[in-house]
């Protein structure tokens, strides 16, 4: 090599050694690079690698020899040595050059510590992060379309993250590791972050079969043409967002409840009071002027305005206990008609006062697995409801017939009947929806509501059908009874 050819090469920030075939150290250019020599240049020429060099090093060199007699254009590595009691990383490229009629291998060597030092800086800085970070490759496909994304890095929390090690992720596509609609929001926000050169922030599930679903905050940047990801296992987080959630929703029906309650007795409660108190003072005043049939409509009013009170106390009580308190289902063999002839007794001088007529239809064999005191109430203020909106010589049915493992009740009016658009309101206790009856009764919808919620509490449905001016139909289902069950 002449000076001038020598001078140039000694400007390298390269160490360049020259082996023969047999791995004998030829020539050596170490120009301002004797420092980091572990031997003098002289003690290395003439020398075979694995005299003058360490083991580990000496067999990644004839490593490097087969691969490049098997075709290989260049190999490449890095190794750590230590150099005056500093440690010293150093990247290595070997490959073939022709030097007359024998074979010659040059190996390059450059000093990588500052830059060494600073990757695994950032790797000890990632892997002490509790957060994942991955690097991801884009994959394309012959129309330059991103369909994958492979693994390529990954910090010491993803191993922890995913239970899984680096040896297992690295290399791997994300198809392979991910399944149903998690790989598709994957492959679309890293596909976004490289396409709009902008970071993409989002939030994720994935179903491990070991521990079930596992919440992740994902956050996105472009990296060459593929990614960083970081993400951060958040379940805990939405586990507490959704008993958060479910708290709120808790508390705006109470407050629902409550505003439901305080108005029913500040306005239906005290209206039926103060008409029946109004009937009293009249009597009061007027008692001797009062022929004895008129005192006796005006005991009747005071009658049906008591009467109304009792079901709207009885019904108040029942409702706010349901929805304040914890209510017990006390399910027992019920008789369908016991149950009916109770209720109808109950309430047949409301019937008789409108001249409506009331009718069982139900089996005497008809059964049911229920809390009596819920399927009476149930029932009671479905007929009282017909009884409202009836005329004289109406008639209220109840017939019962059993469907699968229930029994479908239904009380069947021959009333007003309720239009479509108010249909949908009547079984629906956010709306509080209410109206007259046939003779001005009012009502305060808590009778409907006590039905919904005794019949779901039975894992039973509730629904009604009607058109106006043809009566309606209000069923609800209870368990069937059966025997040894």
């Amino acid at each position: 090599m002449t000076d001038y050819l020598k001078s140039i090469v000694s400007a390298f920030h390269d160490l360049l050694f020259v082996f023969t075939e047999d791995g004998v150290i030829e020539d050596c250019i170490s120009a301002n690079h004797n420092d980091e020599l572990l031997l003098p240049r002289e003690e290395f020429l003439g020398k075979n690698h694995s005299e003058v060099l360490p083991p580990f090093l000496s067999k990644k060199i004839n490593q490097a020899f087969h691969e490049i007699d098997q075709g290989k254009e260049r190999y490449k590595f890095d190794y750590c040595i230590d150099i005056n009691g500093k440690k010293q990383w150093y990247s290595a490229i070997l490959s073939k050059i022709d030097h007359g009629d024998t074979p010659h291998y040059l190996g390059s060597v450059r000093n990588i510590t500052e830059r060494k030092n600073q990757e695994l800086l950032v790797r000890g800085i990632l892997d002490s992060s509790p957060g994942g970070v991955m690097v991801l490759g884009a994959i394309r496909d012959s129309e330059d379309t991103i369909v994958d994304f492979s693994i390529t890095h990954i910090n010491k929390s993803v191993e922890i993250l995913t239970g899984t090690t680096s040896k297992y992720l690295i290399g791997k596509r994300l198809t392979s590791l991910i399944s149903g609609n998690g790989r598709k929001i994957l492959i679309d926000k890293f596909t976004s972050a490289i396409e709009k050169e902008a970071p993409v922030e989002f939030q994720y599930q994935h179903k491990d079969e070991r521990i079930g679903v596992i919440w992740y905050h994902s956050k996105v940047v472009k990296y060459g043409d593929g990614v960083v990801s970081t993400f951060m296992d958040i379940t805990e987080q939405k586990k507490t967002e959704e008993k958060l959630a479910a708290k709120n929703k808790e508390l705006e029906e109470l407050n629902r409840h409550k505003d439901k309650l305080f108005s029913v007795i500040s306005h239906d409660l005290r209206n039926s009071c103060s008409a029946a108190q109004g009937i009293f003072s009249i009597l009061f005043e007027d008692y001797e002027n009062l022929s004895k049939e008129e005192i006796f409509e005006f005991l009747k009013l005071v009658k049906q305005r008591t009467d109304s009170t009792q079901e709207l106390l009885e019904d108040l009580l029942a409702w706010s206990n349901n929805q304040f308190h914890e209510v017990t289902v006390n399910l027992e063999k019920l008789n369908l008609v016991d149950i009916v002839r109770f209720v109808f007794n109950s309430v047949r001088p409301n019937a008789e006062n409108k001249g409506i007529t009331l009718v069982s239809q139900v089996p005497d064999t008809m059964y049911v697995h229920a809390d009596q005191n819920m399927t009476k109430t149930i029932l009671r203020n479905l007929v009282i409801n017909g009884i409202k909106f009836s005329d004289s010589g109406d008639e209220i049915t109840v017939q019962a017939k059993e469907t699968g493992d229930y029994v479908n009740i239904s009380v069947i009016d021959e009333g007003v009947g309720i239009a479509e658009d108010a249909l949908e309101k009547v079984l629906n206790k956010k709306s509080s929806y209410t109206t007259p009856g046939t003779k001005g009764e009012k009502g305060s919808g808590l009778g409907l509501d006590l039905c919904i919620d005794f019949v779901e509490m039975h894992d039973g449905s509730i629904w009604a059908e009607s058109e106006p001016g043809k009566g309606s139909t209000f069923t609800f289902t209870l368990p069937r009874f059966r025997e040894g069950k």
